[in-house]
């Protein structure tokens, strides 16, 4: 076992990192970043530009270890393992796959390439799995750009050589947010402000303690008119997309419980806190920057008019006061060692909290200096224990995309049609859908 003076020790992991990486000891959570590509690639082009953005990111050099009784990024010297996976024509993106795809053991990094062409056309797609522990939806789309930039041999990327591990966001927090004191009163003001609801419901048609998991994505585009027809939709309800589609997520939720009734659900929201950080991250800083929200929402046929614009009202009222900010500390993730007890105490924190619906936004991505045959940038993970499903959304070059990922393990394949046919209907816009499944259930697997 390292020790913390080790030169392999890059860190020890902040509390938002440590909250990651816990969920994926539980259920396996992991992030899958991918490019549709109207070209084809020799593999030791792949692994020329793998190594490096690799060079240019110590995380991607790293592991997690045990230091120290603590959990902290190890640098390792393994290259990014390169799998190569042809696609018939039409088929979609195995994405469940890629998700459960096992990690290599040491000396790899936690990160691996998948490269699918497209059998007989100049077409394919690359995908990097990754933790979520040292990246976000914002970071890892960056990290894609450069990614293909550094195929095609751009000279406006910068990918010099780097070992500066980007300090822990929590050690960046404005001292606003930072003392216990603001915490105290960040907690008190959630508490005031939820007085008199009732607890979040219980989700009776999602069992979030099944042994296993079954992957299902639904791959949902949103382009041309139909998206102009939904951010029209979205500005005329007075909100903001964000809140539009968050809304239309909720009630697709509702619509679940067959009845007419009224339902508290929750809505986790990731929020960006590379602006909020002192001094601000820039957008090349890679790694994990975001804060989250937990909100409950009354959803009901009468509150459907004002939901999208309660929603982004809430989430900025949450924002400014700093509940972002503190949501990992309110998970108390120091208090759980790496130990079996200590992830059994997690795990009991985590049964806990309520259900909900995960929807991550990362707004509209700069194409600029991106190469022409780059069509699509995009990201998805895999829903945790809680999540009812976790959703992506990412607008590149005219299209919105949405990642919409559920577990059918946890919820009937039927009930999931009808949650995507439902989101749909709300959405109120012509999308192409295409919808994947893991080959199989397997058991959860901690790492």
């Amino acid at each position: 076992m390292a020790s913390a003076s080790s030169p392999r020790v890059l860190r020890a992991l902040d509390p938002a990192e440590k909250y990651f990486w816990l969920i994926y000891l539980l259920n396996r959570m992991t992030a899958v970043f991918y490019v549709g590509a109207e070209r084809t690639f020799e593999e030791d082009e792949l692994a020329g530009a793998l190594a490096a953005i690799q060079r240019r990111h110590p995380f991607l050099r790293s592991r997690v270890e045990v230091v120290d009784g603590e959990y902290a990024f190890v640098e390792v010297d393994g290259s990014v393992p390169i799998t190569v996976m042809p696609l018939a024509p039409g088929a979609p993106v195995p994405i469940p796959e890629l998700e459960l795809w096992p990690f290599p053991d040491s000396p790899h990094p936690l990160i691996r390439c998948f490269y699918l062409p497209v059998v007989g056309e100049n077409r394919s797609v690359l995908a990097l799995v990754m933790h979520h522990i040292f990246l976000d939806g914002s970071s890892g789309l960056f990290m894609m750009r450069q990614f293909v930039r550094a195929l095609e041999g751009s000279d406006d990327v910068d990918l010099s050589a780097s070992d500066a591990v980007p300090p822990a966001v929590s050690s960046r927090f404005p001292p606003e947010f930072a003392s216990p004191r603001t915490a105290a009163q960040v907690l008190g003001t959630i508490r005031a402000e939820r007085e008199g609801q009732p607890p979040p419901d219980v989700l009776p048609f999602h069992d979030r303690h099944a042994p296993a998991t079954r992957p299902r994505h639904d791959l949902l585009v949103v382009a041309g008119d139909d998206l102009t027809a939904l951010v029209a939709k979205a500005k005329e309800t007075g909100a903001t997309v964000t809140g539009y589609i968050d809304a239309a997520f909720l009630e697709a939720a509702a619509d679940l419980f067959d009845d007419d009734e009224a339902h508290w659900i929750c809505l986790a929201s990731a929020t960006d806190l590379r602006p909020r950080a002192q001094p601000p991250l820039p957008h090349d800083d890679m790694q994990l920057a975001i804060g989250m929200l937990c909100t409950p929402y009354l959803v009901s046929s009468a509150t459907s008019e004002a939901l999208p614009r309660q929603i982004g009202e809430q989430i900025r009222r949450e924002v400014e006061r700093g509940e972002s900010h503190l949501f990992y500390r309110f998970g108390r993730t120091a208090t759980y060692p790496p130990t079996d007890e200590g992830l059994a105490a997690f795990t009991k924190w985590v049964d806990s909290t309520p259900q909900n619906v995960t929807v991550s936004s990362t707004g509209v991505q700069d194409d600029t200096g991106d190469p022409a045959w780059c069509r699509r940038i995009s990201a998805t993970m895999l829903p945790g224990p809680n999540q009812l499903a976790f959703t992506a959304v990412t607008t590149y070059r005219g299209e919105m995309v949405l990642n919409v990922s559920t577990d059918v393990a946890k919820m009937s394949p039927e009930l999931a049609d009808r949650f995507v046919d439902e989101l749909v209907t709300r959405l109120g816009a012509r999308c192409e859908q295409t919808t994947t499944y893991s080959p199989e259930a397997g058991n959860v697997v901690s790492g």
